[in-house]
């Protein structure tokens, strides 16, 4: 027998108890007993697997998306906040406390945030301090560790930390704004580490890794020191990064930035010791790829821009091979993400969602989401079909890149990407197909001139001052869009990889091909990556063709 002053263990004994309530009207029991095994299916477990906890269930619930799932938003919402509800009556949460009426000083407060979003993330924090009999002017950084703690006891519809975070800048804002005497609050830091930029450190440091950086870019064509090809945006900022991280790693370790006058001083052994030792520690004590990466930053400024000795060179060698080998072909992460599509359902919704997308824009093209929606289904719609980087993507140009020609009623759109223009500097081409040039035809005739006040020839401009949309404005754009409309977590670069494991589960062994419409300059490149799917989609194949034929035979 479950003893009535001690909170239940898992989600079975919740239900045990909502069954034992005999307060309860059958219909509120009912509901809050489906409520709590619904949650149970949702997170793939059953209810005795589960510990009836506020925040390891909010961790598992904020996994589930409503499309995944194949239930509305609404009705998931509902599960949470009848769960919440059971965890409550059966003692597995605190008690909710009485709301209490918001005092004037309260209301004074609210009232001076002119802005709604502002009133709405100060709204829960404002009931929690009324209950508590807590005026603004007694509000700290304590009183928001307090209130942390109350969410993260109770609530299962966000994360606490992001609630903590949202309230302290909606609470700056209002004091900042209007000239209060309110105690400003400190606002979390994310979980991820940011190291102390550049600007933090002496100028002639600065200057030297700037001289480094400029060679890689080939500021100086004449420079007969740098390398044979220059570097892309997108090694030089991760080389910068690797800098900035090994110096906040060294300083947080006994050194002071002071120290560090040229990149030279950043190569001395006891510098070095100190910054990996500080990296590894931020890391869990794992020796990981970062790691390594920052050591190769490190080995070619000793070795080609400070030309340090070879003792110094050989020291960072030595380091990067106690790490191991850099991996090759597809990360861990990557397959994890590509494993959504052994769902042919999630398939689907993601090559049906540029279609979606498009047909919402032209149903409701007042609204002033439209012309996003119909520029995302655009670019969607070419990521799909050509699985270019999303550099690319961002830069295409209607007069330098889009050719069009007739096939009978219908335009057909050709993109080119010039080699200059390629990481690998090989020329791409792609032929669009009939959907997505249409796609293309109708935002380019009803939409793109409304998703820019200065739209030039950009495929995708900015919102305002001319020229194309940058990748890092672009792609999280597409990947939180396709997050919320399928459940799918998506990134723009995930599109190359989806595209070969697409076309190999059909066509296992066709490398070539792979390689081609990938833009690989090397066959052992594309290999490297995709033999995987290749090999899954082979055994599928034997299955079907050979041992399929011997289930279900008889013994003799």
């Amino acid at each position: 027998m479950i003893e009535i002053n001690v909170g239940p263990r898992n989600l079975a004994e919740v239900i045990h108890r909502l069954e034992d309530n005999t307060k309860l009207d059958a219909t509120k029991r009912r509901d809050l007993i489906s409520a709590v095994s619904c949650a149970a299916n949702l997170i793939g477990r059953q209810p005795f697997e589960l510990e009836a906890d506020v925040p390891a269930l909010r961790d598992a619930l904020l996994k589930v998306h409503p499309k995944q799932a194949g239930i509305t938003a609404k009705r998931l919402s509902n599960i949470k906040s009848d769960l919440g509800l059971a965890l409550r009556l059966t003692r597995a949460a605190p008690r909710q406390r009485r709301s209490a009426d918001r005092t004037d000083a309260w209301l004074s407060f609210l009232n001076s945030a002119s802005i709604k979003h502002q009133r709405n993330q100060l709204s829960r924090l404002v009931d929690y301090c009324c209950s508590h009999w807590l005026e603004p002017d007694q509000v700290n950084d304590d009183v928001m560790s307090a209130f942390e703690a109350h969410l993260d006891a109770s609530i299962l519809t966000k994360n606490p930390k992001e609630i903590r975070k949202d309230t302290s800048y909606a609470w700056n804002a209002v004091i900042k704004q209007n000239n209060l005497s309110f105690t400003p609050l400190v606002v979390p830091k994310a979980d991820r580490y940011i190291a102390t930029p550049l600007n933090q450190y002496p100028v002639s440091l600065r200057a030297d890794l700037a001289k480094y950086i400029d060679r890689l870019r080939h500021a100086d064509i004449m420079d007969e020191e740098g390398p044979d090809r220059a570097l892309s945006e997108t090694s030089l900022r991760n080389i910068e990064a690797h800098v900035r991280q090994f110096l906040d790693a060294a300083c947080s370790n006994g050194f002071d930035r002071t120290d560090f006058e040229n990149l030279s001083h950043t190569l001395r052994p006891d510098v070095m010791k100190a910054a990996v030792n500080k990296i590894q520690e931020r890391q869990g004590g794992q020796l990981t790829a970062t790691t390594r990466n920052i050591l190769s930053t490190l080995q070619a400024i000793a070795k080609y821009h400070v030309k340090a000795p070879d003792e110094i060179v050989n020291l960072i060698r030595k380091a990067k091979s106690k790490i191991g080998d850099v991996q090759i072909g597809m990360t861990d992460k990557n397959m994890e993400r590509l494993a959504q599509f052994d769902d042919p359902r999630n398939i689907a919704r993601l090559v049906t969602l540029p279609n979606e997308l498009m047909q919402w824009a032209q149903e409701n093209s007042p609204h002033k989401r439209a012309p996003l929606r119909a520029m995302h289904a655009v670019a969607i719609s070419i990521l799909l079909v050509c699985p270019l980087r999303i550099k690319n993507i961002s830069m295409l140009d209607i007069e330098r890149h889009l050719t069009v020609h007739r096939d009978g009623k219908h335009k057909l759109y050709t993109l080119h990407i010039p080699a200059s223009e390629m990481k690998n500097r090989n020329p791409m081409d792609f032929v669009l197909g009939e959907q997505p040039s249409r796609h293309l035809e109708t935002y380019l005739s009803e939409f793109r001139q409304h998703v820019s006040n200065d739209p030039g020839s950009a495929l995708f401009p900015k919102k305002s001052g001319g020229g194309p949309r940058t990748p890092d404005n672009l792609g999280p754009d597409i990947s939180r869009l396709i997050y919320r409309e399928t459940g799918l977590v998506m990134n723009a670069h995930l599109f190359r990889h989806f595209s070969g494991m697409m076309y190999l589960n059909h066509n296992p062994g066709e490398f070539e091909t792979v390689r081609q419409f990938l833009g690989h300059k090397k066959l052992d490149t594309t290999m490297a990556f995709y033999a995987r799917f290749s090999s899954k989609a082979a055994v599928k194949r034997y299955d079907e063709a050979v041992l399929s034929k011997w289930r279900g035979c008889e013994n003799d």
